[in-house]
């Protein structure tokens, strides 16, 4: 007797990106390009996985929001993070300076007092910056 064969299933191309399974290797990754220090393929030759998986990882949106909450975490924890962020809002003051003086030369000093000291190789930009910043405020309290 004869019988047909049952077409086999075809996977499907559309992957779930609702459903995303966490392992110790995915939390690495998150944390990791959280750094901003490796590229993709720095991250998956030391995880050993190809770059195609990360990149793959990277299609979810858990695993993208973790990486930028990690993100987030590492930028309020680092002095380079809290500089850039004093930086942002000296932006901002500096439009309605003509009303916030004092808040104004309070954030310089607060950038001025942050800056590392110890840095060697940029200790040229640094005394750069420190100088501008330090023109701004003798030029504001004019």
């Amino acid at each position: 007797m004869a019988y047909q064969k049952k077409p086999k299933k075809r996977k499907s191309s559309c992957v779930n990106l609702q459903v995303f399974n966490w392992n110790p290797q995915k939390r690495r990754a998150a944390r990791l390009l959280s750094e901003g220090t490796k590229t993709i393929d720095e991250v998956a030759a030391e995880l050993k996985v190809s770059d195609r998986t990360i990149y793959s990882w990277k299609q979810y949106p858990d695993f993208l929001k973790e990486v930028d909450r990690l993100t987030y975490l590492l930028e309020n924890a680092t002095r380079a993070g809290i500089v850039r962020k004093a930086l942002m809002a000296l932006d901002i003051k500096e439009s309605y300076i003509s009303e916030d003086r004092s808040t104004y030369l309070d954030y310089l000093d607060f950038i001025i007092k942050i800056i590392p000291q110890d840095i060697k190789e940029d200790d040229d930009k640094m005394k750069a910056l420190t100088d501008a910043i330090l023109n701004s405020a003798k030029m504001i309290g004019k």
